[in-house]
């Protein structure tokens, strides 16, 4: 977010115009210190705001997807300390290689959390968010994951996720009163397993904004 930031702040700045592309190809060079690469899947989302699809890397192609305005997020943040360059090591953890199964797996299943996007649906975008590759791989890196999941899911929330490189999780629904039945859900499953957790209940932002203010 700081990386998408300061470049559209720049941009704005001094008059420099650049397409969404170009901007988040260099705020992705921010991602360097904490990654170990360019990775544009968080700052293209910092700088477009909603849901966004990085259809290739070179070249660079982000879509922004518009259309799921009744989706609302739970994101619990359990106040640990967190290691140096966790995306960095997220990322070795990896599988080098994986069945065919899985790969077709995730394919549908990314293609239905599209779906869910477009038709404003959240119900789909939980549906899809189910993978069998990478989150795998993180959970032994993420606290109280499988409890967090199934509290969770169990409290009626759509799909739940580790956010990112962890160890943030989301959850999805889609009223404000089902909202707050899941984080009293992840907040119990977090506190039996000794962990104190922040919770927020939000919704897809909106893009990058240079906010000016006069002296």
């Amino acid at each position: 977010a700081t990386a998408a930031a300061t470049v559209v702040a720049l941009a704005k700045l001094f008059g420099v115009k650049l397409d969404h592309n170009e901007l988040i190809e260099i705020a992705a060079q921010g991602e360097i210190a904490s990654a170990g690469a360019p990775h544009a899947d968080n700052v293209s989302a910092s700088v477009l705001g909603g849901f966004v699809l990085i259809r290739s890397y070179e070249p660079l192609d982000v879509i922004p997807l518009r259309g799921s305005s009744r989706a609302i997020i739970v994101l619990a943040m359990p106040q640990i300390k967190v290691p140096a360059k966790k995306t960095e090591l997220a990322r070795k953890v990896l599988p080098k290689h994986i069945p065919l199964k899985h790969m077709v797996h995730n394919v549908g299943h990314a293609a239905t959390i599209v779906a869910g996007i477009l038709l404003d649906r959240p119900d789909l975008i939980g549906r899809g968010m189910h993978d069998v590759v990478v989150e795998p791989a993180r959970a032994k890196l993420i606290p109280a994951y499988h409890r967090v999941k199934e509290y969770a899911l169990r409290a009626g929330a759509y799909g739940v996720a580790v956010s990112g490189a962890g160890p943030s999780m989301i959850a999805i629904t889609d009223t404000r009163e089902k909202a707050r039945e899941i984080a009293k859900a992840m907040e119990r499953a977090y506190r039996e397993e000794g962990i104190d957790v922040r919770l927020l209940i939000t919704r897809p932002g909106p893009p990058a904004q240079v906010i000016m203010k006069s002296s």
